[in-house]
């Protein structure tokens, strides 16, 4: 993954200041606290949930993996704000960079096996239980955890360089030449993943659609529920391409010319600029997951419900109580 601040000394003067120190600190600074807000009420919620379904499951991963995102934030903010000391960037390189990527692809993967447990329901309730079974997903979810840290610890250590105010600005400078080549090697495994899950979930939205349209010509009452489903996918695939089909398309290009050198240095600028605002929309996706969370999950919804009613009825028994204490000081 590339740093954010990996083309600093190609892109310094005036408008790259505004643009990094100004512009990016705050938008991050609005999200991170619009995602403590958001997932800090996910998480209470989904703590009073019970793991009744695999689809519950896979959304407190994803919970999880927002959180961790939403921690690297404050480290981005102060290092474009520029009010760190010039090591601290090497301590971004080597953690929190690693971090904001391994979570990012952690969120990509589970809205990949969301997009499947939606089309196995739907298209295939009947298919084998096992594939329903909250341990096989336990299991599955415990694994796709181990592959994005076996693919991020590497990376983490191998950002062993001694840091000098010339290599700061550029974590590839921090790596050793086999952590060179892991990092590479991330970026293609890491693009791989993203190619396949855009795959899985425009198969799954299509396969689910088409068996919508079928199933609700013969039977008019059942198909309503799955109309639900479908509608919730699509909730999925909008956020996945809103998030994450920008970025990608951005930062292909921008990571390759990084390191093979083959772009002068102004096409390499609007890249960069490209590539950090799509950066900032994936990381928009921490707000944009509990909006999944309240439309394609029922016991979300309704705790979520729940829990404002209550505090409305809280709220109307105080002022109840108050004017009856005024009334009862009247008389």
């Amino acid at each position: 993954s590339t740093s954010p601040n990996s083309t600093a000394g190609l892109l310094g003067n005036s408008t790259h200041n505004e643009f990094t120190t100004i512009i990016l600190p705050v938008l991050y600074l609005i999200i991170f606290l619009a995602s403590i807000l958001l997932n800090g009420l996910a998480v209470w919620i989904f703590f009073h949930i019970r793991n009744k379904t695999s689809f519950i499951f896979y959304l407190k991963n994803i919970v999880v993996a927002d959180l961790l995102m939403t921690l690297t934030f404050p480290f981005k903010i102060i290092q474009d704000s520029q009010l760190g000391p010039w090591h601290f960037n090497s301590f971004l390189c080597r953690y929190t960079t690693v971090l904001f990527y391994a979570n990012m692809y952690t969120t990509i993967v589970f809205l990949g096996l969301i997009s499947i447990d939606r089309y196995l329901k739907v298209v295939k309730p009947f298919g084998d239980s096992r594939m329903y079974s909250i341990t096989f997903t336990k299991i599955l979810s415990a694994c796709v955890w181990v592959v994005m840290a076996f693919l991020a610890l590497p990376n983490l250590i191998l950002t062993n360089g001694y840091p000098t105010k010339k290599n700061i600005d550029d974590c590839i400078k921090l790596k050793s030449p086999l952590g060179i080549k892991w990092h590479t090697a991330v970026i293609y495994i890491n693009t791989c993943m993203f190619v396949v899950v855009l795959i899985v979930l425009i198969g799954c939205y299509i396969a689910i659609s088409r068996y919508i349209y079928k199933s609700s010509k013969q039977f008019i009452s059942s198909s309503s529920r799955k109309r639900k489903h479908n509608q919730s996918i699509r909730v999925v695939v909008a956020v996945f391409f809103t998030c994450f089909l920008p970025y990608h398309l951005c930062r292909i290009p921008f990571t390759f010319s990084h390191l093979d050198k083959i772009l002068d240095d102004s096409a390499h600028k609007i890249l960069y600029y490209c590539k950090e605002m799509t950066l900032f929309l994936s990381a928009c996706n921490v707000c944009l997951d509990p909006i999944i969370y309240f439309f394609m999950c029922r016991s979300f919804s309704r705790r979520l419900f729940r829990k404002s009613n209550m505090r409305t009825r809280s709220e109307s028994i105080r002022s109840l109580q108050s004017v009856r204490r005024s009334e009862v000081r009247i008389y």
